[in-house]
């Protein structure tokens, strides 16, 4: 078991580690993945077509993948296309894959320790042992002049805490009252590092991310303890906010969305305004556009005529209404309807509450980032195939429990 070990978390660095490297003009992270869907799509498509065991949220979001090669921008921009196309397939190719291939056990395996791979993966770079190749939060407007935050093995800093966050919620998800309590404080120790790294990205996303999912795993059957323990994690949390602001000058213009540039009159950092322009772009363009949507590359031309600036809507829902337009926008959110729909079939499932821990996650990066991160997929894929495995066991046992009355 520790050779095991040994060899996943060696892999799993190593790869994390490349990962930001160019080839192509394609990072050695995109590179693999896309590999990984060519391989995978056609025999998967096939063995569950034979066994006609697809859930309906997949299928949608198959079909919601082959929208995306239908845009505006489309055949401009080929590969950008299909680099969408790849990305989009991930979660459902990951989700079957995991159904017809591993088996629970597995799955939680490689959960709970990629997990942890992820947040001890940032000890060497806070130690200056590695130089990311990465480049982390630009700290200019702060006044730190060649500074930057935290990013680890990851390519930008939102990567870096979107994928700790995630990390973060899949360790909470760990701690039960049936661990002894070296395991329980071994997380406890785990979730700390972690949101001592989130606070060095400088990105504020994942930090609303784990706290959004922290209140969904506090507001689970509530009880007395847990209104202590939510009371304790309030009193830690605004203690440490408030020594930090008053100990660390960028963090606190950092979170307090200020630079050293900014005029009294100016507020926020401009997300109202990108999603007002990313609507407004997508309704002013042909009626063609309303349909099929601009893509991604003429909705960043879009946006940059708008507010100067060449960016996605930090939302994911405006970005799939400008990019995708009405039929791209209903599919999307058909998807997301119905995994929600699937995990409120499966709540007596031990795992449910972190499957719906990671989509409400998932949810709330998509409200106020948007794009695509590997890693959510990933984690989410793991436990609604968890849940799927546990539904198929418990038809399994009805089963032989008829044959045998």
């Amino acid at each position: 078991m520790i050779k095991k070990l040994t060899l996943f978390y060696a892999i799993g660095f190593l790869i994390l580690y490349l990962e930001p490297i160019q080839i192509g003009g394609l990072t050695f992270g995109i590179l693999w993945k896309i590999a990984l869907m060519g391989l995978l799509f056609i025999p998967l498509i096939y063995a569950t077509v034979q066994k006609k065991q697809i859930e309906l949220f997949a299928f949608i979001c198959i079909v919601f993948a082959f929208k995306v090669l239908i845009s505006y921008s489309s055949f401009d921009y080929l590969m950008n296309t299909l680099t969408i196309f790849a990305k989009t397939l991930m979660f459902p190719m990951l989700y079957i894959f995991f159904i017809l291939k591993l088996s629970k056990e597995t799955l939680l395996f490689l959960a709970k320790h990629f997990a942890i791979l992820i947040i001890l993966s940032f000890i060497p770079y806070m130690l200056g042992i590695l130089t990311p190749l990465g480049e982390g939060y630009n700290l200019e407007p702060f006044g730190l002049d060649g500074q930057f935050g935290l990013v680890g093995p990851f390519i930008n800093p939102h990567s870096a805490s979107i994928s700790i966050a995630f990390a973060m919620i899949v360790v909470t998800g760990q701690i039960k009252r049936e661990n002894s309590l070296s395991e329980n404080l071994f997380y406890i120790a785990l979730l700390l590092l972690a949101f001592y790294e989130l606070i060095d990205t400088y990105v504020r996303t994942g930090i609303m991310i784990y706290l959004v999912t922290l209140m969904f795993y506090y507001l689970q059957n509530i009880n007395f303890k847990k209104v202590l323990l939510l009371i304790f994690t309030t009193i830690v949390l605004v203690a440490g906010s408030i020594y930090l602001i008053n100990t660390n000058e960028t963090a606190k213009m950092r979170f307090q969305d200020k630079n050293k540039y900014m005029k009294k009159s100016d507020l926020g950092s401009g997300r109202l305004e990108f999603w007002k322009s990313a609507v407004e772009n997508w309704l002013d363009d042909d009626f063609s556009v309303i349909f099929i949507g601009l893509g991604e590359e003429y909705a960043k031309d879009k946006m940059y005529e708008d507010v100067g600036l060449r960016i996605f809507a930090h939302n994911e829902f405006f970005q799939t209404l400008q990019q995708e337009g009405l039929i791209g926008m209903a599919l999307f959110l058909s998807y997301l309807f119905l995994i929600n729909a699937f995990l409120k079939r499966n709540r007596s499932s031990s795992y449910h509450t972190t499957a719906k821990a990671l989509f409400l996650g998932m949810l709330t990066m998509m409200m106020f980032q948007g794009g695509f991160y590997f890693n959510i997929v990933f984690f989410l894929a793991i436990y609604l195939a968890v849940l799927k495995l546990e539904y198929l066991e418990r038809v399994e046992e009805k089963t032989i429990k008829g044959l045998h009355v």
